[in-house]
This record gives C-alpha cells, structure tokens and sequence, in this order.
C-alpha cells in the first residue's frame, strides 16, 4: 500500500522498494530514525516528505482545506510545521481529507504518528523494548519482523474477529504483535515510551428530541454540498476528471447526482456488478440520462474471487477478502492518467440514517452485523442505551469493516466520500436517532431537494425511495402490495433471493454452486491452507464451517487461511 515506513531504534525495515511506475521514493535517516518514502506520484502539493534543522515532517493523502492552512510566504512544509508550533501535538485535528504521517520533533525528542479523524488510511505498528517500527503497509512489517526473527503468531482471537464479522475490531490485527492505529489517534514515541491519544471522537447522538424537519434538511444538504465542494474541487486543483462511483443504491447517487447539479459534469462513473441486476441497470440509466462517461466491470461467475492472495497482500488478512477482490478487479484494468480522486457513497445509509433499526432492548445485547451464524466463539458486547450502540456499531462495524473497502482504491489513488466530512459526519449525529431511523430523513431530504433523484428505483427495495406504496404488516413489517408476489415466490421456493440469485450484485453463493471452475478453485484452497493451520481449535472450526456454511462463511475461511499462507507460514 503506498505510503510510508519508519523505523526507530536498531530495527530496521528489511525491506527495498524497487522502481515501480506510478510510484515516488525517497528516504530519510537522522540519529537512528529512517524513513522511507514509496508514495503516488498524484496529488504530491498535498503530500509532505520534508526534513529541516528541527523537524521531520511526513504527510500522505489529501487535505481538502489545504488552502485555508497554507500561508502566503510559506511552503506547505513550513505552514506545517509552523501549525505544530502554534496548536501543538494535535495540529493535524483541523485537516479536513484523508490522511495520515509523521512529525518528528528533534528537539523534544518527540514523535508523533497520526491517521485522519476517521482512520481512512489504516497505519500499523510494532514495538518492543528497544525499537518502533510503523508503516503504511503490513507486509513490510511482517516481512522485517521475519528476517529479524523476531517471533510472531496468528492471534486466536483476531481470528475469531474474521471469522464472525469479516473485518478486526479496536486496533487489533491477525497478529499477536502488530497494531492498527485507530481512528483519530496519535502515538507520542519519546524514549522507547509509547503513548496513544485520542485526538478526536465523535459524538455521541441523542436517542429522540424535537427537530425542524425543514430546517434541518436544509442544513444537510447545505453541509453536504461543501463536502462535496472541498472534495470535487481538488480533482480541479490537479486537473483531472471526477472519477465517481455508481450503483443501484442511494448513497453513490447522491455523490454523483448532487455533484452533477452543483456543476462538477466531468464525471466518469465506474459500476461492477452481476451482468443484468439493478447494480447495472440503474447506474446504467442515470449516468446516460446526467451525460457522463460509463464503465462497467462484469463480476459475472465470480473468478475474480481467485485473486485472493494478491487482494489479502492489500489487507494484510484483516478483512474478508470478497469486499476487496471485487473493485480490484475493475481498478486493475483501468488507466488512471487524467483520473482523480474514486468518489464514493461510503456510510452514506448509516450517517443520515442509522445503525439502529428497532427499539427492542435485546438489540442491546450484542454489536451485530456478524456474516457468521455458525461460531461459538463470536465476540460479543453488551451496551446501555442506543447512543452508545450506535457510536460503537459506527466505529467497529463502519470505520474498522466498511473502511477496509478503501484499500483496493488506495492502491491506485486517493479516496473520498461526502458522507465521511467531519462537519457533515457530526451535524448528522447531532439529530436524534429516532429522526433517522430506516431512513426517515434521508428519504425526505432526497424528495425535498432532489425529486429527480427519486425516479430511479432503489436496488435495496426495488422501489423509489420515501415514496408511499400501499402495503400491509406481515409480522410488525410493512411489505408494499406490489413486492407481494415477488414474497409468495421466495416463500414457496419458486423464486431464489440473495446471494443464492444471480439477481444480487455479488451472488456468492450462486457463483460457488454454478461455476465449477470458481468451485474447484475454492475448495482446493481451502484443502491446501488448512493444512497450514496450526491451532486445533481454529482447524476444527473452520473445518466443520467450510462444509456446512453459506459461501460468505466459506469466503470468510478462505480470507483467514490465505493470511496465514502468505503471513504465518514457514
């Protein structure tokens, strides 16, 4: 993953970067302290790898606000540093963008490693008694902590995290000595001391409270447009063309559609898919009806899900490998000269809805979201109120799961989502959740301000959103009268639904059960790396799982032994 290592004390990263297209390098070394460089040669104003008599400063990404902080007489490096002297550790807490980096205090001897408010650009971390070491990629981690032969496992417990939800919770990684930095944090490194700082938090919402609906729309979408603004503005700034994704749901189409009204036109949007389903069909029509360039990556019989040694080099294995496999399957084809930021929906349905489905006090019992019916060994919380579930469901499930989607794109450029912009993110949370819920407020913000928008149907219903259908209640659940055929067909076995149909845009199962090819390959894969395995517990497990589980479980296995192939194996 482009980025940057730092080593400090005697271990070193045992790790060359050879000349690769696409891809900047440099170095820095000062009084044990080396740094390397290996970032995209795309968006570098934003980026910083700068050392001066007192400072060390390594930024990567992109600050969308970058014009409010630079000053006139100086350099990006110098109004940087300048920043650090005048707010201290926490400069980087007014960055708006994605972004993560290094300052270096050589005078305090002080180092500061930091990730973005919402930790879009995952940075990890070894230390022992004598030495710290971080980097943007975990290979390179894994990679010198081998040749060093410093010992390390996979970790049970992290395992069990894959195994149940697809993705880690809090900072923890497969292995038992590495970390993730977690979101809005800094590590302060002085002397072989480590301390970890929370530098920002998001806050807590209310649970009910009155609100004026027309007053409040107006403020999201007020908000949302300088989102979008700060973000769609830096592809100008570079002079690329938006590069934006679009599907059959909401969230891509308000990035899309929004930006379009407010004149960013130059839009090429990308799709993939299952050929035929709505995740084609509208994405397809909108893009033709707003005039913008298309392209469409066909997931047809799922052989992309072979490409999961090189997906899991991405992730380090620390999240189910399906969820990236897909988009890097298109982005590996597609040439990014003239191409900007990939514009995304990301947590759209979860920041102006909400995570909080229903009111049941059980609901309070566990996080949820787990892909996994089948572990007993699931981790498993317990919350006091619907606040603090939200805010938890928002970190772990949204920012630890959702977020790792992010690395397939990271590999060929900078990411962005509106839904993601702090100010927007907090206005949200700031109305009550009882507002939000199943979409209240987005539906109506939708039909209020962009009626257009709400022609196309929604792949999630398949029907236009926030509009009234005539429905009935089947078990405390409105079903719209024209979905209940559709119901009578999936409830008699006529009619397939979900990843068991090709009608969905990632059909796993229906891939496994119907191609051999993709079967075969599988299944041999699994054969093989169980043998790697060397906990009896977790080769039982995933043994009796892989036999008996739907094809996300399987897939979930599958991600698991493929990390230890590449990570843990002799």
């Amino acid at each position: 993953m482009p980025g940057f290592n730092i080593s400090i004390g005697p271990l070193k990263f045992n790790t060359k970067k050879t000349n690769t297209p696409n891809i900047v390098y440099d170095d820095i070394i000062y009084e044990g302290i080396n740094i390397q460089q290996f970032t995209l040669n795309r968006f570098l104003n934003d980026k910083c790898f700068v050392e001066t008599e007192d400072f060390i400063i390594v930024l990567e990404g992109v600050i969308y606000n970058k014009k409010e902080i630079l000053i006139d007489s100086l350099t990006w490096a110098e109004s940087l540093i300048n920043l650090y002297k005048i707010k201290g550790e926490h400069f980087f807490k007014t960055f708006r963008g994605s972004f993560s980096g290094v300052l270096i205090d050589k005078k305090n001897n002080k180092s500061y490693v930091f990730t973005d408010h919402l930790g879009t650009k995952n940075i990890y971390y070894y230390k022992d008694d004598e030495s710290f070491i971080v980097s943007s990629e975990i290979r390179d981690i894994y990679k010198t902590l081998k040749s060093n032969n410093i010992e390390y496992h996979l970790d049970e417990n992290a395992s069990q995290m894959l195994l149940t939800y697809g993705y880690m919770l809090e900072d923890f990684t497969l292995c038992d000595k590495i970390k993730k930095v977690r979101p809005g944090t800094v590590l302060t490194y002085n002397q072989n001391s480590l301390i970890e700082t929370l530098y920002y938090k998001l806050p807590l919402s209310t649970l009910e409270g009155s609100i004026n609906e027309s007053e409040v729309i107006d403020t999201l979408d007020a908000k949302f447009k300088l989102a979008l603004s700060r973000q769609f503005d830096k592809d100008i700034e570079y002079n690329y063309k938006h590069f934006v994704g679009l599907s059959g749901g909401l969230d891509s189409r308000m990035t899309s559609w929004v930006a379009h009204q407010m004149g960013y036109e130059n839009q090429l949007n990308f799709t993939f898919s299952q050929s035929n389903y709505l995740d084609e069909t509208i994405p397809k029509q909108i893009a033709s009806d707003l005039k913008h360039e298309w392209i469409f990556k066909t997931l047809d019989n799922g052989l992309f899900l072979k490409d999961i040694e090189e997906v899991t080099k991405l992730s380090g294995g620390n999240v189910l490998y399906y969820g990236l496999a897909h988009s890097y399957s298109l982005l590996n084809n597609i040439n990014f000269r003239g191409l900007g930021i990939v514009h995304t929906g990301q947590l759209g349905d979860i920041i102006i809805s909400s995570y909080i489905k229903n009111l049941n006090p059980k609901s309070l019992e566990s996080l949820g979201g787990n892909y996994s019916k089948i572990s007993k060994k699931s981790p498993n919380k317990s919350f006091k109120s619907f606040q603090e579930k939200e805010l938890a469901m928002i970190y772990q499930r949204g920012l630890n799961g959702i977020n790792n989607g992010l690395l397939s794109y990271q590999a060929f450029t900078e990411t962005a989502s509106p839904f993601y912009d702090i100010d927007f993110f907090e206005y949200c949370l700031s109305i009550p959740i009882k507002s939000r819920m199943k979409h209240n407020l987005y539906f109506k913000w939708i039909n209020n301000k962009y009626p257009d928008a709400c022609e196309y149907i929604w792949e999630s219903t398949k029907l236009k959103p926030g509009r009234n259908y005539m429905s009935i209640t089947l078990k405390g659940r409105k079903i719209p009268l024209r979905k209940i055929p559709l119901k009578l067909l999936q409830l008699i076995g006529i009619r397939k639904v979900g990843l068991s149909s090709s009608s969905h845009m990632n059909p796993l199962d229906y891939w496994y059960n119907t191609n051999s090819n993709l079967k075969k390959f599988q299944d041999e894969y699994f054969n093989n790396g169980i043998k790697n395995l060397k906990s009896e517990s977790l080769i039982e497990q995933c043994t009796n799982r892989y036999a008996v589980g739907n094809a996300i479980e399987k897939n979930q296995i599958l991600s698991l032994l493929a990390a230890n192939n590449l990570f843990f194996s002799e």
